[in-house]
């Protein structure tokens, strides 16, 4: 399952085709219902370009560290400068079941010319829940 990621600026060096800048994944919160827990993301893309495909591969670990859930998001198309709110349910799966969320990758990035982006270089992670975000 998908978890937190943080809005920090940052200055990276761009390769050739790649832009200067930074996305964004924040774990904004997560609310506990009835079916599930329900995280809420919140995805910024500061890099300069629209991206048409962006995908983001999450893994969930329960409180002791052990594989809980794998879940892909798909969240293009995502414009530069804007940012996105996002949230999905995981069925049977408590809130206070899950001890950390992993970005395992980003299996799809590119801009809006067709140009593959190094998104794991630009992606910044954060958590406002007590359930970290890391990549």
């Amino acid at each position: 399952m998908l978890v937190t990621a943080a809005l920090w600026p940052c200055a990276l060096q761009a390769a050739p085709d790649q832009p200067a800048g930074h996305l964004t994944i924040e774990l904004n919160k997560v609310e506990q219902t009835a079916q599930g827990c329900r995280p809420v993301f919140l995805f910024g893309n500061q890099t300069g370009h629209q991206l048409s495909r962006f995908q983001v591969d999450l893994v969930l670990f329960d409180p002791k560290g052990v594989y809980s859930k794998q879940v892909l998001l798909d969240m293009a198309p995502l414009y530069d400068g804007k940012q996105v709110l996002a949230s999905f349910l995981l069925d049977s799966l408590a809130c206070n079941g899950i001890g950390r969320i992993l970005v395992n990758k980003v299996p799809q990035c590119q801009n809006s010319s067709g140009a593959e982006l190094d998104c794991v270089q630009l992606l910044q992670v954060s958590s406002r829940s007590s359930i970290p975000l890391e990549k």
